[in-house]
């Protein structure tokens, strides 16, 4: 799967630009704030159909306009593959992949599969833990697009339910309609939390890998979930039904509690997501050059992962990855992409020489 080519007419700083990739990839070369990093931000619009950053759509329209339009050509095989992201202020936003309106922004996420790295998210990231979540629920919702749909379902059901307790008001709750809502909500719920743990079993030793050729082996790295280790092998990760009954029990022991919070106080939306250095919470004892490390490490595992699952391997985008490494760290992160099907790169100069000639280079001065 590769891109070959890109339009932004508008998006973000970009009135109209055209763009051309190959096989291998490109290296965007341009001063802070000419738009390299919107150039990534607008192909991950055509992967998942909304900004990586988090941010909203509107954002994303040009100062005084009213909609920004994304058209990328992929490849698949021998298939070409129009894809269109636009979004206007009155119209809302739209998709169309194979020139046919997708009915469903969402049912974007299954066709074009991304790994995002910029630094700037390292911090955000490791600090809190609702950005590690979507870190999650990104990645996993691109390797199975059932995951995506229970995703949503969960999200609707939890809105539902904490309008549920909000209503109550000073009422007593009652235990029968609550335990209605609690059934709902699990079957979902726990669906996500098997999957959850199922996918971050499976991307440990790539991640611990990575880590270690990132920190020449002076550290090992982890991952916790719901404050616990790891199953050591997907076998023993819990089935959903016994997940199912867990989360249950869970949300009944806290009616009384979620009554008085006026919502839903615990499920996947609240479970932790912790990255380790030596068992110690990377947020709170990593070094700047260790947080980088976790994060690039977890990147290169995601793209393993969707690698297995899609059978095909993802675009990867690195946003001024080299500013932030050292020579060492720097070295091997070459030596991880030089044989990927494309990477697209940014950097604010000439980049280093020990990428040769592998990357086409794209001007933005």
């Amino acid at each position: 799967m590769l891109l070959r080519q890109l339009s932004l007419r508008p998006f973000r700083n970009f009135a109209h630009i055209d763009l051309e990739f190959a096989l291998g990839g490109a290296i965007i070369v341009g001063a802070n704030g000419r738009g390299k990093s919107n150039i990534l931000e607008a192909i991950c619009y055509q992967s998942i159909g909304k900004s990586i950053r988090g941010s909203r759509d509107h954002e994303a329209i040009p100062h005084g306009g009213a909609h920004f339009d994304i058209r990328g050509n992929w490849q698949e095989g021998d298939r070409e593959r129009p894809c269109r992201v636009f979004y206007g202020t009155t119209e809302g936003k739209k998709v169309f992949l194979d020139e046919t309106a997708l009915t469903r922004v969402s049912d974007l996420v299954a066709h074009f599969q991304t790994v995002h790295f910029a630094p700037q998210d390292v911090a955000l990231v490791l600090q809190f833990s609702a950005q590690r979540r979507r870190l999650l629920d990104i990645v996993l919702s691109q390797a199975d697009t059932d995951y995506l749909k229970a995703l949503q379902t969960y999200q609707r059901l939890l809105t539902q339910r904490n309008h549920y307790l909000r209503s109550l008001g000073h009422r007593s709750i009652d235990t029968t309609e609550a335990e209605v809502w609690d059934a709902q909500l699990a079957r979902p719920g726990s669906y996500l939390r098997h999957q959850r743990l199922s996918g971050l079993v499976e991307m440990l030793p790539d991640f611990q890998r990575h880590y270690k050729m990132f920190s020449t082996g002076e550290e090992a790295a982890s991952l916790l979930y719901a404050d616990a280790p790891l199953p050591p092998s997907s076998e023993q990760v819990p089935s959903q039904e016994q997940l199912e009954q867990e989360f249950r029990q869970q949300l009944s022991d806290a009616h009384e509690k979620e009554r008085h919070a006026g919502h839903t106080l615990s499920g996947p939306h609240r479970d932790s997501f912790v990255f380790t250095i030596d068992d110690a919470a990377a947020d709170t004892y990593g070094s700047q050059g260790q947080q980088k490390s976790v994060l690039l490490s977890w990147k290169m595992a995601e793209l393993q992962l969707l690698e297995r699952r899609r059978n095909r391997q993802p675009l990867l985008l690195l946003d001024d990855v080299f500013s932030e490494l050292d020579p060492v760290r720097s070295a091997h992160l070459i030596d991880m992409i030089a044989d990927f099907d494309q990477v697209i790169l940014t950097a604010p100069r000439q980049p280093q020489e020990a990428l040769g000639d592998r990357y086409a280079r794209i001007d933005l001065e």
